[in-house]
């Protein structure tokens, strides 16, 4: 009778340990973010949301998606994507740029751009609008947040 009371608290006991506190701490998980811009210019309009993940030591970048709209766009659209590090006291540090050429509507890439998770990071982008022929085309700019 004893030994049954005794494994009885042994169980009580163990029932009252979080099952969490038992298990080997999990690697690192990367936290899906993204940033998000839009700009406009005379009736069109432009937007970008770059795509990142976060782990404990860097910040990977893995997705560009744009969209334009507006009436008479040609097919000669251009977005100029760049990250940049933003350095204290300095001239800020070109990471990666893209200079892409698309239609009206939307459009992405998959990228692959590691930087130091410490680094301050931001993007830029400019839309340039391919507008009917014998006119200027139209621009519009935008800056991210800084991460």
């Amino acid at each position: 009778m004893r030994s049954i009371q005794k494994v009885g608290v042994a169980l009580a006991a163990a029932t009252f340990v979080p099952l969490g506190s038992l298990a080997m701490p999990a690697p690192a998980q990367a936290a899906a973010a993204y940033l998000e811009m839009q700009c406009y210019s005379g009736g069109y309009r432009g937007s970008l949301r770059v795509y990142y993940n976060s782990t404990s030591t860097h910040d990977i970048f893995n997705r560009l998606n744009w969209y334009s709209s507006g009436l008479a766009q040609g097919p000669n659209n251009k977005v100029d994507i760049k990250i940049f590090k933003d350095l204290a006291w300095k001239p800020d540090q070109t990471v990666k740029t893209w200079k892409i050429k698309t239609r009206k509507g939307s459009g992405g890439r998959s990228v692959n751009v590691a930087v130091n998770r410490r680094d301050r990071i931001y993007v830029t982008f400019t839309f340039t609008f391919d507008k009917r022929k014998g006119t200027i085309d139209g621009s519009c700019y935008r800056r991210s947040r800084t991460i």
